[in-house]
């Protein structure tokens, strides 16, 4: 009887800067404390750990200019180049084997002017929604570009907040179109849309024509980590009542359970804030304790999956 496939996303993800809090309006988390600058390579460190201890599988986006402060390929302001290499490094040497990599498009903030090299005072989601292929074409492009000079292998597309949600026809055809003159390649995946009110959801074929295929990977299972970053509370109690959300200490509930009693299959949502937890790490001690339970109860049940071995998977079926 063939698994289940589960998998994860991971979404603004960059080196060091917290993209996080460069685009939101305000300065503190909700119980009052600042929000911290930066998210330190020791944190991915420990990230890629929990990776590499239960074989997790998924899709982690990387935003390649990062809060309009540079960007990953001609540095990083207020940071070291060998810094930002170490992380792109890091990420290429122990993400590399269980993960697909793909931009947040290119700033996760305000829209960069190709042609000015300046930035516009529009976020990228508001400019999306008024534009068409021949405008996504070269912005995507761009992104692509940027992190395969990093050495990155971009194999899809992710958008920021819900970028080009208002054009999906438009945007799917400047993803094709952007994958084939970057990386040549026309199979490809993005991630836009979370359906955590269908919890019987799969990916699905978004375009299939000749030879080219782009196949939507959404999420079913929400993120419930991303509590943690208001809130300074690291009990144990408290992260396993966060782990209860995806999966009981009993193995018998949780949204991971619910997508899996549906015949859908679960694929999670977090962001590296989520994670990072506003420097107390409370969310990747969740993750950890989630993959934990999913080890014990689900080994016969599913199997981790990236996205471009999800889009083979559907592709093929």
């Amino acid at each position: 009887m063939a698994l289940t496939p589960i998998s994860i996303i991971i979404d603004d993800s960059a080196p060091l800067i917290h993209v996080y809090k460069e685009h939101v309006d305000f300065t503190k988390t909700e119980d009052g404390r600042l929000l911290v600058d930066e998210i330190p390579n020791s944190f991915l460190d420990r990230f890629c750990d929990i990776i590499e201890r239960f074989e997790i599988r998924g899709k982690f986006s990387i935003v390649p200019a990062p809060g309009c402060r540079g960007d990953i390929v001609n540095g990083i302001t207020g940071h070291d180049m060998k810094d930002v290499r170490y992380w792109i490094d890091t990420v290429n040497k122990r993400l590399a084997p269980n993960f697909d990599f793909c931009p947040e498009i290119l700033t996760h903030h305000y829209t960069f002017n190709l042609a000015t090299g300046k930035y516009m005072d529009l976020d990228e989601r508001s400019w999306s929604f008024k534009q068409n292929r021949s405008t996504l074409t070269p912005y995507i492009s761009y992104a692509l570009e940027l992190l395969k000079k990093a050495g990155i292998d971009a194999t899809g597309v992710t958008s920021p907040w819900n970028f080009g949600e208002e054009v999906e026809e438009e945007y799917i055809a400047a993803i094709i179109a952007s994958q084939e003159a970057i990386y040549n390649r026309k199979i490809s995946w993005y991630f836009l849309h979370c359906l955590f009110n269908k919890p019987n959801a799969k990916p699905w074929i978004a375009y299939d024509k000749s030879d080219y295929k782009l196949v939507h990977i959404a999420a079913t299972v929400n993120d419930y980590l991303w509590q943690t970053i208001d809130c300074a509370e690291t009990s144990p109690e408290y992260i396993s009542s966060i782990a209860d959300n995806y999966i009981s200490e009993d193995g018998s509930k949780g949204n991971i359970i619910d997508v899996l009693s549906t015949g859908g299959w679960p694929i999670l949502v977090t962001h590296w804030q989520s994670l990072f937890s506003n420097g107390l790490e409370t969310g990747l001690n969740a993750l950890n304790l989630v993959s934990e339970r999913t080890e014990k109860y689900l080994n016969k049940k599913v199997e981790w999956k990236n996205c471009m071995e999800m889009t083979e998977l559907i592709l093929n079926a």
